[in-house]
């Protein structure tokens, strides 16, 4: 049972990240805080832990930062000017030709480039300037998790470590092993969560702000380990239209964490709730896991920045424990495998 044992070796692997990874992060920042801008290219997972790094980027070390769309490289030959600026390239694996490219470009036109995975000798970590290895062991499981983990921390270390070299305050990252710990202990309340989401076709699932990123990962888990058409919104982007959606009975997974975007969290649980949409929420704030219709409830104090680490572990529970209910194996999601390479 690789992923259950993955996702239990978590905090074990954060914290050799933690222990490890600080003068890996400090000599990149010194190329990072020198940046106008800041372009993150990924796939995947990995994709939804570099939403999650721009916001880190944006709010601590207050570098602009874009998402790249590789195709415009690896397609249509026509990058755009990554000058003056910084790219990090995010493959957990290392083995995306695609986001290679960009960082093959990009160091090309003169920016400074950086590898985060896992594999110090794949061809991302080749194409870059510098490496930052996420130490996690080999990965067995197809689907991510103490990758995914991993790569965020890695991105919270060094947007810390960059806003300290540009002369700002860096971010604290205490807590987060404690709280991953116990989001990896919460594994019976995750499937008494996933009972309640049910055996429908389709979930709403929803984040804003850090905690977009958890809804995005929660829901790519859900998709790939149980074949559920779980669809994420920024919650504020789900009031613009796709609300229209709700019919009663949906199932809505909501991600919470307390800090600027609880009180619409709430809110959004209420008016959903009002409609007759069955709401469940992933929340470290009490009030809203005892109003919603099932949660997980996560008493370890972090900060809000940091929150949606431990969100998605608990979503990894909750995906399993979906699989497993419709009797599919999560350990071989159909039609997926380890690696996938686009170009």
């Amino acid at each position: 049972m690789s992923l259950r044992s993955e996702i239990a070796e978590q905090p074990a692997v954060l914290q050799r990240l933690l222990d490890e990874g600080w003068p890996e992060a400090k000599r990149a920042a010194r190329g990072l805080a020198k940046a106008r801008h800041l372009t993150l290219v990924a796939r995947g997972s990995s994709d939804n832990a570099a939403t999650y790094g721009k916001y880190l980027f944006e709010s601590i070390a207050g570098v602009v930062t874009a998402s790249a769309a590789p195709s415009l490289v690896t397609r249509y030959h026509a990058p755009p000017s990554f000058d003056g600026g910084a790219v990090i390239g995010i493959s957990q694996s290392g083995s995306a030709p695609d986001v290679a490219a960009v960082v093959k470009a990009a160091r090309a036109d003169g920016a400074f480039t950086l590898a985060l995975t896992n594999e110090a000798r794949s061809p991302l970590a080749r194409a870059a300037d510098a490496t930052f290895l996420l130490r996690c062991g080999r990965e067995r499981a197809v689907a991510a998790t103490k990758t995914y983990t991993a790569s965020c921390l890695a991105l919270a270390i060094l947007a810390s470590a960059t806003a300290e070299a540009s002369g700002r305050t860096g971010l604290s990252l205490a807590g987060i092993v404690d709280a991953v710990r116990e989001a990896v202990e919460r594994e019976d309340e995750a499937r008494a969560l996933a009972r309640g989401i049910g055996k429908g076709e389709r979930l709403v699932v929803l984040g804003r702000g850090y905690d977009y990123a958890a809804a995005l990962e929660g829901a790519l888990k859900i998709k790939e380990l149980a074949r559920v058409w779980a669809e994420p919104y920024s919650s504020a982007d789900f009031a613009h239209g796709p609300r229209t959606l709700l019919e009663r009975g949906t199932p809505v997974l909501i991600f919470a964490s307390r800090g600027a975007t609880l009180a619409e969290a709430r809110r959004a649980r209420r008016e959903m709730s009002a409609r007759g949409a069955r709401v469940y929420a992933i929340t470290n704030d009490e009030a809203l896991a005892k109003a919603a219709d099932g949660a997980v409830f996560l008493r370890s104090g972090v900060s809000e920045a940091l929150s949606p680490i431990s969100l998605a572990v608990v979503a990894q529970h909750v995906a399993a424990s979906v699989a497993r209910q419709r009797g599919r194996d999560p350990e071989r999601p159909a039609g997926l495998s380890k690696v996938t390479r686009t170009l």
